[in-house]
């Protein structure tokens, strides 16, 4: 059974011959490239992988690396990432092919997208749009770019005409997929499916409520949702996503609908204690888009819809289980109500998870090695059985995460996945 069979099987809700495995298909299943690049030096003392002198980065707002093929095969990964550029509405010229040299915040060596020019500003290195705004920025030893309190491009809009007015100067190509965007995403499909014999996940990544978050602003999203039925910022803001959206998707499935097998979707809805808003506000507000983009996913190709939603999403599953999605992520473990076992016995049978695999909080940087294996083997135990099941960590692993401890991870999954479906992988 290849890796695309075996990812393909288990969202079918079937055993596979062992659990599948994802480690850098996703921007919440991967590897910082610090961690990543100590991970490489290690595999090449060990004459396990080929010298490569600077890893790539894929994420620059989490500084997270591309996953080379050699490592991707010794981490017995069974998934690959259709990116569709380094695209963000705040930063849309950093392109995947265009590269430079640069360096991570430990000093290493790393390939960056050619347009990438952060600016030192005192104690801060800071990113600016093509207008010159600020957009985001990271301490001089930080480890992450963030988003500025500052930069919230569509706040000033008072009523639901200024707003869709201000979406339109703001976002000009929101509904559209350009001809070097299509041609390059749909040129590394085609090499991959020919090439690989990998599960291929494009990372569309539209969301309807965190779109809102960042672009009204956190206060003022909220008074947005809540006044609603009064002033319609929200809906209005929310039906401009969805079409803009459905647009790009349209195009990119019609490019590649046969080539992928996974369209991925963002909005973080969760926090550590229980969703950011009602079941109730979800149905009117977020769930009718949700639900226009995921059925066209179903309707239009044989895709599966993969949902990132951070924390305690527990109370928003069934609306969005009744709205198509197909997998969710990273499938929070220690938040409230997402117990493993209690995961699988409300929703096994109708959503896959994909992550769970190992808490990235707390068990792997502090964690004992016995802490670790028992970890990995317990989450497997728990959402391995029928299927539906791909084996990731918590989202991604973090800079401190010595060599040995990410292929512990990797390695138990790998082995212990073989023998709970009865047989040892080869």
């Amino acid at each position: 059974m290849n890796s695309r069979d075996r990812v393909l099987r288990s969202l079918s809700h079937q055993e596979p011959d062992r659990v599948p495995i994802d480690v850098g298909a996703t921007g919440s299943s991967s590897l910082s490239a610090i961690a990543y690049a100590a991970l490489r030096r290690e595999l090449v003392l060990q004459d396990e992988v080929p010298y490569v002198p600077t890893p790539a980065l894929f994420d620059i707002w989490q500084q997270l690396a591309s996953i080379d093929s050699t490592v991707l095969d010794r981490l017995h990964g069974d998934a690959r990432p259709v990116n569709r550029l380094h695209h963000n509405w705040w930063l849309p010229s950093l392109r995947l092919d265009q590269w430079k040299l640069g360096q991570l915040t430990d000093g290493t060596p790393a390939l960056v997208p050619l347009a990438f020019s952060p600016i030192r500003n005192g104690k801060f290195y800071e990113l600016h749009n093509q207008a010159g705004e600020l957009v985001a920025k990271r301490g001089a030893t930080g480890l992450y770019y963030d988003h500025v309190g500052i930069y919230h491009p569509l706040q000033e809009a008072r009523n639901p005409k200024e707003l869709a007015t201000l979406y339109r100067k703001v976002f000009p190509g929101a509904s559209t997929v350009g001809e070097e965007d299509a041609a390059f995403v749909s040129s590394l499909a085609r090499k991959l499916r020919d090439t690989t014999e990998h599960a291929l996940v494009l990372q569309f990544g539209a969301s309807a409520y965190e779109f809102g978050q960042y672009t009204r602003g956190y206060k003022q999203w909220f008074l947005d949702i809540g006044q609603d039925k009064r002033k319609g910022m929200a809906s209005c803001l929310t039906q401009l996503v969805q079409e803009s959206a459905l647009s790009r998707l349209q195009v990119l499935l019609e490019l590649l609908g046969d080539a992928i097998d996974i369209v991925t979707f963002v909005d973080d809805l969760g926090t550590q204690t229980g969703p950011q808003i009602s079941p109730e506000t979800y149905r009117q507000l977020i769930k009718p888009v949700h639900q226009a983009w995921w059925s066209y996913v179903h309707e239009s190709s044989q895709c599966r819809v993969f949902l990132h939603s951070c924390g305690s999403i527990f109370d928003l599953l069934p609306d969005m289980i009744d709205a198509g999605v197909d997998i969710i992520n990273p499938v929070h473990i220690n938040a409230h109500d997402m117990e493993p076992q209690r995961l699988k016995r409300e929703f096994g049978k109708q959503i896959v998870f994909w992550g769970g695999g190992c808490d990235t909080q707390h068990i792997l940087p502090f964690g004992t090695p016995a802490e670790v294996e028992r970890e990995v083997k317990s989450k497997i135990d728990a959402f391995a059985p029928g299927g539906g099941f791909v084996f990731a960590t918590v989202h991604n692993v973090q800079p401190d995460i010595p060599p040995g401890r990410v292929l512990q991870v990797f390695d138990t999954a790998y082995e212990y996945g073989g023998s709970v479906y009865g047989c040892r992988s080869s």
